[in-house]
């Protein structure tokens, strides 16, 4: 028997499905694919909004945040004052297209908005649809995770990493009607261009990838294809399917579809198994690849470290609260988040001795 006052022994059970490899392979898309369709991604100028295809050359990105593009000096002066603020380290610009360059991603980002919004009823073709991703690096390796999560050690210490979503937030209609007038014209252009290539049915939304807390944001426009809307409505049928590592049992779970798409149990049963399903996948997917072939991986910075600090203490910031409500969901991290509770009940017990 261990002695009243010895450490807590934390355990860990690594549990992956037999056919995670074959799984992972049949889904994802070749490095070679994902860096053509990264190549074929144009920037625009943030002070003029000239396209490269427009301009017939390369745009020059800010020397410092590697966020922001320029087709001069002229429109560089002219936005500092606006984008100084947030001008800092180089974030993850490239990990950011690199995602959006995935279509197996891209495709489970049209489901989310496609589920969030319900477009199954109501196609919203005309109108621009908007929503926050929110992204972090976090630990490729649980036990890393658990170190920088309970641990205390210096924030300056490697961890490898890897890009993972922690939040998808869309806008409201009335929301949308405040979008920045540079956002309105890159949703008109394409849906022009959707409508001349014969895709006029298809929605046509803005997707802003949010690093963290940095202060920066790629947004793209974004199209939702008829063959998602297909697959969801397929889904939505004949049920969600879950697989468990520890079992292999498959799990079912059906959703109303006649009857319920505008009743409340509709959108609690979308929203909190559909929707966090697709996180789930994604997440999941990025931490299968254990040879980098989605070229999602990086080395963890210390304010990547400190983002899951933050979140320990609580911290009211974007990151840390997207953060706890991702170690709450995701079951991989049960036994963290069991950890961490325990953990804020017990600051909280001394607070109240120590008053």
């Amino acid at each position: 028997m261990s002695a009243p006052d010895a450490p807590k022994q934390i355990q860990f059970v690594h549990s992956i499905h037999p056919d995670n490899a074959a799984y992972f392979n049949s889904l994802a898309p070749s490095s070679k694919d994902i860096r053509n369709a990264r190549s074929n991604i144009h920037m625009i100028c943030t002070t003029c909004r000239k396209s490269e295809e427009e301009l017939g050359g390369q745009l020059r990105k800010c020397g410092k945040c590697h966020v922001v593009w320029y087709c001069s000096r002229e429109c560089q002066t002219l936005n500092w004052a606006r984008h100084k603020p947030t001008c800092g380290e180089a974030g993850i610009p490239k990990l950011i297209r690199t995602f959006m360059s995935n279509r197996v991603l891209q495709l489970v980002l049209q489901e989310c908005f496609i589920l969030d919004l319900n477009l199954l009823q109501r196609a919203r073709v005309d109108e621009p649809l908007f929503a926050r991703v929110d992204v972090a690096v976090e630990p490729s390796d649980i036990l890393d995770f658990a170190e920088i999560l309970l641990g205390k050690g210096p924030v300056e210490k490697k961890f490898p990493g890897m890009l993972q979503v922690n939040g998808f937030t869309p806008a409201t209609s009335l929301q949308t009607k405040g979008l920045t007038p540079q956002r309105q014209e890159m949703w008109r252009q394409e849906r022009a261009r959707a409508r001349s290539e014969g895709f006029s049915t298809d929605p046509v939304a803005l997707v802003e990838i949010a690093y963290a807390d940095s202060g920066n944001s790629i947004t793209f426009p974004f199209r939702i294809h008829s063959a998602a809307k297909k697959l969801v409505k397929q889904a939505v049928s004949e049920g969600f399917k879950m697989i468990s590592a520890v079992t292999g049992e498959t799990t079912t779970v059906h959703l109303p579809w006649r009857h319920a798409w505008s009743a409340l149990i509709f959108l609690i049963a979308v929203h909190d198994i559909s929707l966090i399903s697709s996180y789930r996948f994604m997440n999941t997917h990025i931490r299968a690849d254990k040879k980098n072939q989605l070229l999602l991986r990086t080395e963890m910075r210390p304010f990547d470290i400190q983002v899951i600090r933050d979140a320990v203490a609580s911290s009211n910031t974007v990151p840390a609260m997207a953060l706890n409500e991702k170690l709450a969901r995701e079951k991989i991290y049960k036994s963290l988040h069991q950890m961490l509770v325990e953990h804020r009940r017990a600051v909280a017990a001394g607070a109240l001795v120590g008053q």
